[in-house]
């Protein structure tokens, strides 16, 4: 017989998984985000107009939306920010990633080394067969338009992953006790055919089924797509109960408040959905960004141009005067026409009602200055450092180790949050994806029950190592130019340690330093060989030297007068 309690908990959990608790989650966290939609509406209407949806209905909008954008600085520089941060941090052409083992001793070991480069080039091939390189340019686009963006990664039968990036405002979050992202609803929306081909219409509403059998199969149905952790969590249970997050879909419009969801899915053992912030004030939920910090600028340069524009068209159009006699007769701005004044001995004139100062185009110089604020702002200015400096004068290649080093002294924090957010979520779920399909080769016996870790590679992760580097540098150059004067110098330096940390800094392939036994077995037999050399080398003086002693004593033996002829003469019965 059921207890009260548990009668208890089961209503609690049946309302709370119910559609109108989740549509009640769901209108909470849309006024938790509420405070931002102002801000996003006029970071969309001057950078991205098309980006942002904050309602299902905005889906292939095909009118104009740019009316306010006079000047198009900040798109180019948004665009160059977005470019500019995939090819440095994840770039298709060239690894950005590597698997490496908490302990640096069991790097040396060739199975590990290679069973992780293994799957390292089977994640990159899943990433490169995938959609996640066209999902992460929008990921970096709305990271510096809004400040916050989200990417949802979902396993697929056919390319193993499938990226979908959510639109701004199409989705509210909300972070765990840890400040982290753990729940997302997206609404969005699909066509009659699609739901009834992805969910079938077992709990669809009446209106959605009365849609399917008049055959309105086109007809576009507001959804809500739920993703939060599971309350009901066990790990030892199969099924959606053994998941960490569970997924939900419903109908935004029509059905019972109180009845099933339309869809209610196994979950997911890790959460799927990576929401990376470029900048983060205490507990807040969503990020701040550069077009936040530049909408000043990016408001100031539409009014400036705006004005110039004006000034340009006064000065080469400019309103007339002239005498009340023309009003009916003929009268033009042509150039080269003419047009023809009565006067009666006064002053008839027909000309500007007034000229443009031309101080007036000091303007430019203003926008100018807008400019470029505005791509500092956005970053523009040192993604393009490299090629404004090649147009100007070559630079040396410790000019660009030193640019690079300046870079990253204003990246710096936003790729680290990005690491944390974005790409070790991302790595993490599409290694577990590829090993519950069994994609993943079985580990070496030293990795069995181990946990890898990410080391990331790309050009802006290289670029912050490179201090390190320079510093190496300077240690074996120091060292070197002391070894001539003081030899036992270079007994203090491990250059073993030195190429490993110095490979590692430059993201170098482990198959290129040897370690481990390889290592050792080269160095064994150098040694064997210069042994065997060095042994050669003094066998040769020895044998000339015992060949002249030879000599020398039977050339002895035959004279009378020394040591050993006087013997060889006491002893008649050896032959002189």
């Amino acid at each position: 017989m059921a207890t009260v309690g548990s009668v208890l908990r089961i209503a609690r959990e049946k309302r709370r998984t119910s559609k109108r608790g989740f549509l009640k989650r769901y209108a909470a966290l849309k006024i938790e985000r509420d405070p931002w939609v102002s801000h996003y509406r006029e970071i969309a209407e001057l950078t991205h107009p098309r980006r942002l949806r904050l309602l299902y209905s905005d889906r292939n909008r095909g009118q104009k939306l740019s009316q306010k954008i006079i000047n198009s600085t900040q798109i180019r520089a948004l665009r160059i920010l977005s470019s500019g941060m995939m090819s440095g941090i994840s770039s298709p052409a060239r690894p950005w990633f590597r698997l490496i083992t908490p302990y640096d001793e069991l790097m040396d070991s060739e199975n590990v080394r290679g069973w992780l480069h293994e799957v390292e080039e089977l994640m990159r091939t899943v990433f490169s067969r995938s959609n996640i390189y066209n999902a992460l340019p929008l990921c970096y686009r709305d990271l510096g338009a809004w400040g916050t963006s989200a990417i949802c990664v979902e396993e697929d039968d056919l390319d193993v992953i499938r990226a979908y990036s959510y639109p701004v405002g199409s989705y509210c979050v909300q972070n765990s006790e840890r400040m982290t992202i753990d729940t997302l609803y997206h609404e969005t929306s699909m066509t009659v055919g699609q739901i009834a081909q992805k969910f079938g219409l077992d709990n669809a509403s009446q209106s959605l089924k009365l849609k399917w059998e008049r055959n309105e199969h086109d007809t576009s149905v507001p959804l809500l797509h739920v993703i939060e952790p599971n309350e009901t969590y066990n790990a030892s249970q199969l099924g959606k109960q053994g998941k960490r997050w569970r997924s939900v879909w419903m109908e935004l419009e029509g059905g019972l408040m109180d009845g099933p969801p339309l869809y209610e899915g196994n979950g997911y053992h890790e959460f799927p959905c990576m929401v990376p912030r470029w900048d983060v004030n205490g507990q807040d939920a969503y990020g701040e960004s550069p077009a936040m910090e530049a909408l000043g600028d990016i408001k100031g340069l539409q009014q400036l141009e705006k004005r110039k524009l004006s000034a340009l068209d006064k000065a080469t159009n400019p309103p007339m005067v002239g005498p009340v006699t023309l009003q009916q007769k003929h009268r033009s701005t042509l150039a080269g026409d003419v047009t023809f004044v009565e006067s009666d001995g006064g002053s008839q004139k027909f000309e500007p009602a007034y000229m443009v100062d031309s101080r007036a185009f000091l303007l430019r110089e203003e926008i100018a200055e807008h400019q470029k604020r505005i791509m500092e702002q956005f970053y523009a200015d040192l993604f393009l450092m490299l090629a404004n400096s090649a147009q100007a004068q070559p630079i040396t290649a410790r000019e660009v180790d030193e640019r690079h080093e300046e870079k990253m002294l204003q990246l710096g924090p936003v790729l680290e949050r990005l690491h944390d957010e974005l790409l070790h979520p991302l790595i993490d779920r599409v290694f577990e994806i590829m090993l519950r399909k069994g994609l993943v080769p079985p580990a070496p016996p030293e990795l069995q029950g181990m946990e890898l870790r990410v080391e990331f590679i790309s050009v802006l992760a290289q670029a912050q190592k490179l201090l390190g580097t320079v510093s190496l540098e300077r240690l074996v150059a120091f060292v070197g130019s002391n070894v001539e004067v003081y030899p036992e110098a270079a007994d203090k330096l491990d250059m073993d340690e030195v190429i490993d940390d110095y490979a590692g800094m430059l993201g170098t392939s482990p198959s290129v330093v040897r370690t481990g036994e390889k290592l050792k077995a080269i160095r064994d037999q150098k040694a064997k060989e210069q042994q065997m050399a060095a042994m050669a080398a003094a066998a040769g003086p020895m044998k000339d030297a015992s060949s002249a002693a030879l000599n020398m004593a039977s050339a002895d033996a035959r004279q009378p007068g020394t040591i050993a002829g006087l013997i060889n003469a006491l002893q008649p019965g050896i032959p002189q």
